[in-house]
């Protein structure tokens, strides 16, 4: 949810969320001064209803901004915010939810959860049994997707649980935490499934031969034999038969000598370099 968006609706009056580090605690009129004030007038600048640079100075121009303000949303211009009308989260976008307490119907007397967002850095963890654990080496990476987000996640360390699984505590690639910025996002809820793949060998794109077309010199460089001859190559990475390589002058279709003399010219024993 983004600033000003409306988490619920009490009578005709909808209640807002606003990103401010201190929570709102009081009527907003005018002459009144502080961080909860700041945090108005930069909703206000946000809706384009406040031209003026937001210090926390309840005066004049900021009421004349609110009663605008109010009259789009179809209610009274009375140029001040009652209490209970914008709720504080600490960074937006966010998820917000509402308490269990605010539903049609329900009564309430005050002190309840009204509404719930995320806060703190949230703690990426993949558990997984020991069998498991003992494929993944420390350099693998984890690709994680929630809904249309996608983060990737590296191992900062690992633990044995209760249970005997381990526990391998995850980071974003230069630290922190794996979602960044975008934590936010995430529900509010204590604990968060999302779907993850262990990329235990790095993914490598590039033409792709037979490995068996791929040859070495005496010392230890690769290469492959092509229609115009000999090509030096590198080798990025291999697998299933296949070989990825890269070289000068290599481009998809050309064709290589999988078998027979490399002194010899391709014909019928050549195979095509192709994409992958």
């Amino acid at each position: 949810m983004e600033t000003g968006g409306v988490v619920y609706v009490v009578g005709r009056t909808p209640v807002r969320v606003v990103q401010a580090e201190e929570p709102f605690w009081r009527e907003l009129s005018r002459g009144a001064r502080g961080e909860d004030v700041v945090a108005l007038q930069e909703l206000l600048v946000a809706g384009g209803y406040l031209d003026a640079e937001a210090d926390g100075d309840f005066g004049q121009v900021t009421e004349d901004a609110v009663e605008a303000w109010q009259e789009e949303q179809g209610l009274p211009g009375s140029g001040s915010v009652s209490l209970g009308e914008l709720v504080a989260v600490p960074q937006l976008p966010a998820t917000v939810t509402v308490g269990e307490a605010i539903r049609v119907g329900g009564q309430v007397s005050g002190g309840e959860d009204a509404v719930l967002a995320p806060t703190g850095e949230r703690d990426f963890v993949l558990v997984v049994t020991a069998e498991q654990a003992r494929l993944i080496p420390a350099e693998a990476t984890v690709e994680m997707s929630f809904e249309d987000q996608e983060w990737t996640g590296v191992i900062a360390g690992s633990s044995v649980d209760e249970s005997g699984s381990t526990v391998f505590e995850l980071t974003a690639p230069g630290g922190g935490s794996v979602c960044g910025e975008e934590c936010g996002l995430l529900p509010g809820d204590e604990q968060v499934t999302v779907r993850s793949e262990v990329v235990v060998v790095p993914r490598v794109e590039g033409l792709s031969v037979p490995a068996a077309a791929v040859r070495t010199h005496a010392d230890g460089s690769a290469f492959v034999v092509t229609e115009d001859g000999q090509v030096d190559v590198v080798v990025a990475g291999s697998g299933q038969g296949i070989a990825v390589v890269e070289g000068e002058g290599l481009v998809e279709g050309l064709r290589v000598l999988v078998a027979g003399d490399p002194a010899q010219v391709p014909g019928d024993g050549g195979d095509e370099t192709g994409g992958g």
